[in-house]
């Protein structure tokens, strides 16, 4: 049997927050290359074959707004595993400016790099790409309610999200 569980899992500090911080979005690449170490994070990105082509933009979250969720998706019966993993994001102010960039995330296929509250990189969508799935949002009616709007994206991957480096990360995000 190829599949033996090796280790097991014990208790550790706690350390960890949930939440995002920012999401930094590009366009899918299929020339994207990456290297992996021993626990298999990415160690290096092998920039695409066209400098510049890969160009990841910011969009930061306020506290307590932005989620990253990843669900295993298991059939038994077929015999597969799939990960769908889930990025919501929330822009505040319903101005011309947002809806545009709305519209242009959603006719796309795009790479999504999440970096959470504990300073952890993770890449969703390494394999398949990344689309809008959602949007919601308006003006809201009360003082106090929401303007602006929430936008989901989901990738469905072979495989869990991976984790990036910092220092990769790093010049990932910096390099183009």
């Amino acid at each position: 049997m190829a599949c033996i569980i090796a280790d097991g899992y014990a208790l550790g500090c706690r350390d960890n927050i949930g939440g995002i911080q920012s999401v930094f979005i590009g366009n899918f690449d299929t020339t994207q290359n990456y290297t992996f170490d021993a626990d298999n994070q990415i160690a290096t990105v092998l920039l695409a074959a066209v400098p510049g082509s890969l160009t990841y933009y910011t969009f930061e979250q306020e506290n307590e707004t932005g989620e990253f969720k990843e669900t295993a998706a298991i059939s038994n019966e077929n015999g597969t595993v799939f990960y769908e993993q889930t990025v919501s994001l929330t822009l505040h102010k319903a101005t011309a400016a947002v809806k545009n960039k709305l519209k242009l995330l959603a006719q796309g296929n795009l790479s999504l790099i999440v970096l959470d509250q504990s300073g952890v990189y993770h890449l969703v969508g390494m394999q398949n790409g990344v689309r809008v799935s959602a949007i919601d949002g308006g003006v809201g009616k009360a003082y106090g309610d929401m303007n602006g709007y929430t936008v989901s994206f989901t990738a469905k991957e072979p495989q869990p999200a991976v984790i990036i480096d910092q220092t990769a990360a790093a010049f990932t995000l910096t390099a183009n």
